[in-house]
């Protein structure tokens, strides 16, 4: 098994599927009454939902571009690994930061959010490090 190849893939699937789980709720809670609720919701934390967001993709930009050659390996390797803690310790304070609302009694599933998306972005960064150690080895 190619573990280096293996942990690329892990990495960008990890990045797009922290950023889609981040922007379900815009997806599946509909009505003009949550729309404050939303927004202070993913207004929470230090960065907020837009700079996870941002540090995901970036990452997985990152690590998918590491092979490309245009900047030396070892240096896009230590980025992704930045980014993908940059990543899941934004989610984490964003999580922590979260005060819940009426939307969290008429939407039971909302409560387990913000964690889920801190679990799921968990993986990016670890994949990085375990993607950069083979890289550099």
């Amino acid at each position: 098994m190619d573990l280096r190849a293996v942990s690329r893939r892990v990495g960008i699937a990890a990045a797009v599927v922290t950023v889609v789980a981040l922007v379900a709720p815009y997806a599946l809670i509909s009505g003009p009454e949550y729309a404050d609720q939303l927004a202070s919701y993913y207004a929470s934390g230090v960065v907020g939902w837009g700079g996870i967001a941002l540090f995901a993709l970036l990452s997985g930009v990152v690590i998918a571009s590491v092979e490309r050659g245009n900047v030396e390996p070892g240096t896009l390797a230590g980025v992704a690994v930045v980014l993908g803690f940059a990543t899941t310790l934004s989610a984490a304070t964003w999580a922590v930061a979260v005060e819940p609302s009426s939307v969290f009694r008429d939407h039971l599933w909302l409560v387990w959010h913000a964690p889920a998306v801190v679990a799921l972005s968990v993986p990016l960064p670890l994949s990085a490090a375990v993607y950069a150690r083979e890289l550099l080895s």
